[in-house]
């Protein structure tokens, strides 16, 4: 098989109809979104979209109205407490510090299935209590990357490219444009204790995992200072898994970027989030000269497609939806989520000791 065959033979590059609950039994499915910030509410849109009859919204701050939320369905009906009602699916999407007794306090409901927002806590040792219940295979940690169709491709044809000789991701965004009517100093993400740019990204540590392998030890430089804030704003992070893999995240670059390229003893393949594509190149040869091809995946640029297809794909997995279009896509798992955020704790350590540290949890 030729390069330029490889996207033709590719299951994962086929069609993907918009995700849509299509098998519920005839049966309603209902919903509740833990927390009503942007996220909560953009949970709230997609669940909506894709079909979900009964929306409950549970802001954290008591006696919180949605009278002034045009952001938020009008059908989703106000909670301050879970209703009595069986549940199919609860979304955390509060501050990280609440994450895991948000998330326990859902689990004693028994829901169909638990969509805990990233990261699963602000260090991995926190989330001890999670991995230990006994329903801890119903979280699914939200990883959107994992959900558009480019990294679906990427994952799918790296195997065929021969032995990886390297990989460089690079995620950098500029923090004061996240917000624009909030002062980024003031948000979550400027706070050390449970802010900064790696557990921002952490969903940028996630799928190289995927794609490479986990490491065991890790080498890191932080920085901070130019936006002013307590946590860190960037990360250079170094693995070998085994072959050397390396990580820049921050939130300094007014020019957004967002890739990887993963280079192999046949060729190169790169998945470019931002433009939305996935391209194989590969070298001359005695027989052919270099060259590249690539592949585009408009849908990819819509976040709430792509929330869409997790939530979907949750749905699917718990049986809750009867349906399997969202195979091609794989949901991460409490103990993926909690793996990442261990590799967010050792860049820390290794920042801070100049040493290379081992990724533990």
């Amino acid at each position: 098989m030729t390069f330029t065959s490889y996207f033709d033979g590719s299951s994962a590059a086929g069609s993907l109809a918009l995700p849509r609950l299509e098998a519920a039994g005839g049966r309603n499915i209902s919903a509740l979104v833990r927390g009503t910030g942007s996220i909560g509410a953009r949970h709230l849109r997609v669940l909506q979209q894709l079909g979900v009859e009964k929306l409950y919204a549970w802001p954290v701050r008591p006696g919180s109205s949605l009278q002034d939320r045009p952001d938020i369905p009008a059908t989703a009906e106000l909670v301050d407490a879970y209703p009595e009602a069986p549940l199919d699916l609860v979304v955390i999407a509060t501050d990280t510090r609440r994450h895991v007794e948000d998330t326990l306090e859902a689990l004693a409901q028994a829901p169909g299935a638990v969509l805990l927002e990233k990261p699963v806590a602000p260090a991995a040792a926190d989330a001890k209590a999670l991995l230990e219940h006994p329903r801890a295979g119903t979280i699914s940690v939200s990883a959107p990357l994992r959900f558009h169709q480019g990294f679906a491709v990427a994952a799918e044809l790296l195997p065929r490219l021969g032995r990886i000789t390297s990989a460089q991701l690079v995620s950098q965004s500029w923090l004061p444009s996240w917000r624009p009517n909030r002062d980024f100093r003031s948000s979550y993400s400027a706070r050390k204790e449970d802010g900064g740019v790696l557990r921002d990204l952490v969903h940028d540590i996630d799928y190289p995992i995927m794609l490479l392998g986990a490491p065991t030890q890790l080498r890191s430089a932080l920085g901070s200072g130019i936006l002013g804030i307590e946590a860190e704003e960037s990360a250079d992070i170094l693995w070998d898994s085994p072959a050397a893999v390396h990580l820049r995240l921050d939130y300094v670059t007014p020019v957004k970027t967002r890739s990887i390229r993963i280079a192999t003893d046949q060729g190169a393949l790169v998945w470019d989030v931002v433009r939305n594509l996935v391209a194989l190149e590969w070298p001359a040869t005695e027989s052919a000269s270099a060259g590249s091809v690539e592949a585009v995946f408009g849908n990819d640029a819509d976040v709430d497609t792509v929330l869409a297809r997790q939530s979907l794909s949750i749905l699917q997995r718990a049986g809750i939806d009867g349906a399997t279009t969202m195979d091609r896509f794989r949901p991460a798992s409490l103990e993926e989520g909690v793996a990442s955020v261990a590799i967010c704790d050792a860049a820390r350590t290794a920042s801070a000791s100049g040493r290379t540290e081992k990724v533990v949890w």
